[in-house]
C-alpha cells in the first residue's frame, strides 16, 4: 500500500511538474455594468456564475491556470477601450479583447457583461405587477486558436409578483444561458487535459 501511495504522489508531482512550466494565462473582467446598477447581493451571485464557470480542480496544486490580477486586467482594458473608441465611435467590447491578450499576454480572456437591468412594479386595482428585464452579453477569447465568441441572452417578465421574474432572477437565468452559449466551462476544463 505504501508503493501504492508513493507511486501515486510521484505521479502528482511529475505531472505538476509538467503542467508548472506552461499555465494557461486567464484574463478575467469583472462584470461591466452598462445598466441600472443591480444590489450588491444580486452583483455578488453573477461574479460568482463567472467564477465558478472559471474554476478548475486541483489547480492551486496542479497550476493549470494562472488567473491575472483583476485590476490589471480592468486598467488594460479601459487603457485599449478609450483607444479603440477615439479611432472608431461604432467600435464593440468585443474588439477589444484581441489587444487585451495582447497587452496582458493572458491566453484566455472572459468578458461579462451586464447590458439591461431594469424591474418596475406597477399597481393595478386588484393586483401587483412586475415588470422586469435583464439582457446580458458574454465574450469569451482563446488567443491560442484566435477564437472570439461573443453571445448574449436576454429575459423578460410582465405578470403578478413572483421571486422568479425579478430582474436579479432573469439576469442569472441570462448568464446561464451564456455561459453555456460560449461552452466556457468546456473550454476551462480542456485546459486539464
Amino acid at each position: 500500500m505504501k508503493k501504492f501511495l508513493s507511486a501515486l504522489i510521484a505521479l502528482l508531482l511529475l505531472t505538476a511538474t509538467a503542467h508548472a512550466a506552461q499555465p494557461v494565462r486567464i484574463a478575467r473582467l469583472p462584470i461591466i455594468i452598462r445598466s441600472n446598477m443591480p444590489d450588491l447581493e444580486t452583483r455578488t451571485e453573477l461574479e460568482l456564475k463567472i467564477v465558478r464557470a472559471l474554476h478548475i480542480p486541483l489547480n492551486k496544486t496542479l497550476n493549470y491556470a494562472e488567473y491575472l490580477p483583476t485590476q490589471d486586467c480592468t486598467d488594460a482594458l479601459s487603457y485599449i477601450w478609450q483607444r479603440l473608441r477615439a479611432a472608431d465611435k461604432k467600435a464593440k467590447l468585443a474588439d477589444a479583447m484581441r489587444p487585451l491578450a495582447a497587452e496582458l499576454d493572458a491566453d484566455i480572456v472572459v468578458c461579462p457583461v451586464l447590458l439591461t437591468y431594469r424591474q418596475y412594479e406597477m399597481h393595478g386595482w386588484d393586483e401587483a405587477v412586475l415588470d422586469s428585464q435583464a439582457r446580458v452579453e458574454l465574450i469569451v477569447y482563446d488567443r491560442r486558436t484566435d477564437t472570439l465568441v461573443d453571445k448574449k441572452a436576454g429575459q423578460m417578465f410582465h405578470e403578478g409578483f413572483h421571486p422568479r421574474g425579478t430582474a436579479a432572477a432573469l439576469a442569472k437565468i441570462c448568464f446561464d444561458q451564456v455561459i453555456k452559449a460560449t461552452k466556457l466551462r468546456e473550454l476551462i476544463m480542456a485546459i486539464r487535459q
